[in-house]
C-alpha cells in the first residue's frame, strides 16, 4: 500500500490561506453584486455593461428594467444572441429568460410574458432550480393583473409566496408582498396592504444580500405604493411624504422619474397647491420628452393632459389627449382610449365646447357598459350629471345620478366577488401546502459556506474520503403508500368478486399551480368510495369500485366536463380499463393506456 507523504509546512499554509480566502469571498461576494449608480445613469450604459461578466450584465438589466426599459431590452437581446452561439451557464440562462419576461411586461407584451413565464417555470423544474419558480409565477401574475384576470393572478401570487418562503427566496417574498399589496389596495383592504408593504420594506435590505440574484423590483416601487395606499385612504399628508421619499430614492431614474413627478403633481392638486403642481408638471413633461417608445409617450401625454387641464393649459391638454388617442387606438388599447376621452371631454367643457364633450361622454358610457367597466361607468355618469345640474336641467341630472347609482351597485358587487376570489385563492394555497412539517431549506450560500469549511478541515489532515451514495429527497414513502392502497383496492375487488374500473386522465396541459383546484373538482364529481390518485405530473388515476365499463364511461363524461374549465390546445384524453381476475396494477394501466391511444388516433386522422 502506498503511503501518502505529508505536504511540507509552507505548502500547507499557502493552501490553507487560499481556502480561507475562497471561503471569505463566498461569504461576502453577494454584497458586491449590485451595479454602481454611476453606471446605471451613464449615457453609454450599453457599451460599458457589455464589457462586464454575464452575471454582472444580468444585475445591470435587473436594475434598469423599470427605468430604462429599452436599454434593458437591448442588453437582453445581445445576451440571447450570445447564448444561441455559446450556451450560458444554466443559472444565467434561466435568469436571462426571467428578465426577458419582466421586460416584456414593460412593453405591454402580456401574452408573450405569460407564455415565457410558463416555459421558464418548467425549465426551472427540469434544471432543479426550484428557487427560480416563484419569480416566473410572479411575472405571469403581473401580466394577469394588468389583464384583469383576478383569480388567476391571486392564485399565482399566493403560490409564489408559499414557494418563496419554502426556499428562503427573500427577493421573491418582497416581490410577492408588493403584488399582494396592489391586490389588496384594489379591493380596499388598505390595512392589509400597508402590512404587506411594511414586511416588504423590512426584508428589502436582506434581499439584496441573497446569494443567487434572480429579480428584485426597485425600492422606490414600495415607497410609491405606500403613497398610493395612503392616497386611496384619503390621508394625503402621508401620501405626499412617501411620494417624496419615492421620488428621491436612488432607484428613481429614467421612466420612474416621470411616474413619481406625476404622483406628486396629483397629490398637490388635492392640496390645491398650484405652484407645486406646475413645478412637478414641468419635471414630468421634461422626462416624457426623453422617452423614445411611441406607446410610452402616448400614455405619458394622456396623464399630462389631465394635469394641464387643472393648471388651465387647455389647448396643450387637447393636443396631448388627441395625440394619445390616435397612438393608443393604433395599439388597440380600448380602456386607455376610453379614459383619455373622459379627460378630453372635461377639456371640451372647459373650452365651452359642450356638444363635443357630451358626444364623447355618451360614446364612452356605451363602451364602458359593454365592457362592464362599472367604476368607469360610475364616474362618466357623474360627470354628465354634474354638467346638467350646472345648467339647471335637474331632470336630466337626476337620470344620470340614477345611472351612476346603478353602476356603483354593480361595481360594489364586482368588488365583493373579487374579495371572494381572493379568499378562494388563499384557501387553495393553504390546501396545497403539505400538512407535514417541512425541514428548513438551506440556501445556496449556506451550502457553499459549509462546503468551504469542510475543505478547510480536510486540508488540515483529513486524507480519507468517505464515498457515500447521495441522499435523494424523494417521495418514495408516499409512492409506496399510494401503491399499497391501489393494490389493496384491486385485491379487495378480486376477493369480493365485484367489478372495478379505472380512469387514466391525461393532465399534461395543466399548470401545477392549478392542480389542487382541479383535484378538488374531480373529488366533488366522484362518489365517497371512489379513489383519486396523482400518478405523476402528467396523469391522474381514478379507481371506481363496484363500477362497470358503462358506469365508468358516465363518470368519464363528468370528468371531461370538469376539464373544459381549463381549455388548452393539448388533446385531453381519458383511458378506461375494467379489472379482470388476473390483472395486476401494471396490466390495468396498460389496458387504460391502450384505450387512451385508441381514442386519440381517430382524432389525429380527422384533424389532418
Amino acid at each position: 500500500m502506498t503511503r501518502v507523504k505529508p505536504a511540507n509546512k509552507s505548502t500547507f499554509i499557502q493552501f490553507t490561506n487560499f481556502v480561507f480566502s475562497l471561503f471569505l469571498f463566498i461569504l461576502v461576494s453577494p454584497s458586491f453584486a449590485m451595479p454602481s449608480q454611476e453606471l446605471l445613469l451613464s449615457e453609454d450604459i450599453i457599451q460599458r455593461t457589455q464589457l462586464l461578466s454575464v452575471s454582472e450584465q444580468l444585475n445591470v438589466i435587473n436594475s434598469i428594467n423599470s427605468q430604462r426599459s429599452e436599454d434593458a431590452n437591448t442588453l437582453i437581446t445581445a445576451l440571447e444572441k450570445k447564448h444561441a452561439q455559446q450556451p450560458l451557464a444554466n443559472a444565467d440562462a434561466l435568469r436571462l429568460s426571467l428578465l426577458r419576461c419582466f421586460n416584456l411586461l414593460e412593453f405591454g407584451e402580456l401574452d408573450q410574458a405569460i407564455s415565457l413565464s410558463k416555459q421558464g417555470e418548467l425549465s426551472a423544474r427540469e434544471l432543479k432550480y426550484d428557487s427560480a419558480r416563484p419569480y416566473f409565477m410572479l411575472c405571469e401574475a403581473s401580466a394577469r393583473q394588468t389583464l384583469g384576470q383576478m383569480l388567476q393572478e391571486q392564485l399565482l401570487t399566493e403560490e409564489a409566496l408559499r414557494l418563496a418562503k419554502r426556499y428562503s427566496e427573500k427577493q421573491a417574498i418582497v416581490n410577492s408582498l408588493y403584488l399582494k399589496s396592489r391586490q389588496n389596495t384594489s379591493l380596499e383592504n388598505y390595512n392589509q396592504s400597508i402590512e404587506d408593504l411594511r414586511l416588504a420594506l423590512d426584508l428589502f435590505d436582506e434581499s439584496l444580500e441573497q446569494f443567487q440574484h434572480w429579480y428584485l423590483l426597485p425600492l422606490s416601487y414600495l415607497k410609491a405604493e405606500i403613497s398610493n395606499v395612503f392616497f386611496s385612504m384619503g390621508d394625503t399628508e402621508e401620501s405626499l411624504h412617501f411620494a417624496e421619499l419615492a421620488n428621491s430614492d436612488p432607484s428613481a431614474f429614467g421612466k420612474l422619474n416621470f411616474a413619481y413627478a406625476i404622483n406628486l403633481a396629483r397629490i398637490n392638486i388635492v392640496f390645491n397647491n398650484r405652484d407645486k403642481v406646475i413645478f412637478y408638471l414641468a419635471a414630468a413633461e421634461a422626462e416624457n420628452t426623453k422617452n423614445t417608445a411611441e406607446k410610452d409617450i402616448a400614455i405619458g401625454n394622456a396623464i399630462l393632459a389631465g394635469i394641464n387641464l387643472y393648471v388651465g393649459n387647455t389647448d396643450l391638454a387637447t393636443k396631448q389627449a388627441l395625440s394619445s388617442i390616435e397612438v393608443l387606438t393604433k395599439y388597440q388599447e380600448p380602456l386607455y382610449v376610453m379614459r383619455i376621452k373622459r379627460t378630453l371631454a372635461k377639456v371640451y367643457f372647459a373650452q365651452q365646447k359642450d356638444a363635443q364633450a357630451l358626444a364623447l361622454l355618451h360614446e364612452i358610457i356605451e363602451q364602458a357598459t359593454q365592457a362592464k367597466q362599472f367604476s368607469d361607468l360610475e364616474e362618466f355618469n357623474q360627470i354628465v350629471s354634474e354638467y346638467y345640474a350646472s345648467k339647471n336641467l335637474f331632470e336630466s341630472a337626476y337620470h344620470y345620478q340614477v345611472e351612476r347609482f346603478n353602476a356603483a351597485k354593480q361595481a360594489n358587487s364586482k368588488l365583493n366577488n373579487a374579495h371572494f376570489m381572493q379568499y378562494k385563492a388563499q384557501l387553495t394555497a393553504q390546501n396545497d401546502t403539505p400538512q407535514t412539517i417541512e425541514t428548513p431549506t438551506i440556501s445556496l450560500g449556506q451550502n457553499l459556506a459549509i462546503a468551504a469549511l469542510i475543505i478547510l478541515l480536510l486540508s488540515i489532515g483529513l486524507v480519507l474520503f468517505l464515498i457515500k451514495k447521495p441522499l435523494m429527497l424523494t417521495d418514495n414513502d408516499k409512492e409506496e403508500t399510494q401503491e399499497q392502497r391501489i393494490n389493496a383496492l384491486l385485491n379487495n375487488a378480486k376477493q369480493g368478486h365485484y367489478q372495478l374500473s379505472m380512469l387514466l386522465v391525461n393532465v399534461n396541459h395543466m399548470r401545477q399551480v392549478d392542480m389542487p383546484h382541479l383535484m378538488q373538482q374531480f373529488q366533488h364529481t366522484l362518489r365517497e368510495q371512489d379513489q383519486l390518485f396523482r400518478h405523476n405530473l402528467d396523469e391522474v388515476i381514478i379507481l371506481l369500485p363496484h363500477t362497470s365499463t358503462e358506469g365508468a364511461t358516465r363518470v368519464m363524461h363528468q370528468i371531461e366536463q370538469v376539464l373544459t374549465q381549463w381549455p388548452a390546445d393539448n388533446k385531453k384524453s381519458i383511458g378506461i380499463a375494467n379489472l379482470q381476475l388476473l390483472d395486476t396494477f401494471e396490466g390495468l394501466m396498460k389496458k387504460a393506456v391502450l384505450n387512451q391511444l385508441s381514442k386519440m388516433k381517430p382524432q389525429d386522422t380527422s384533424s389532418t
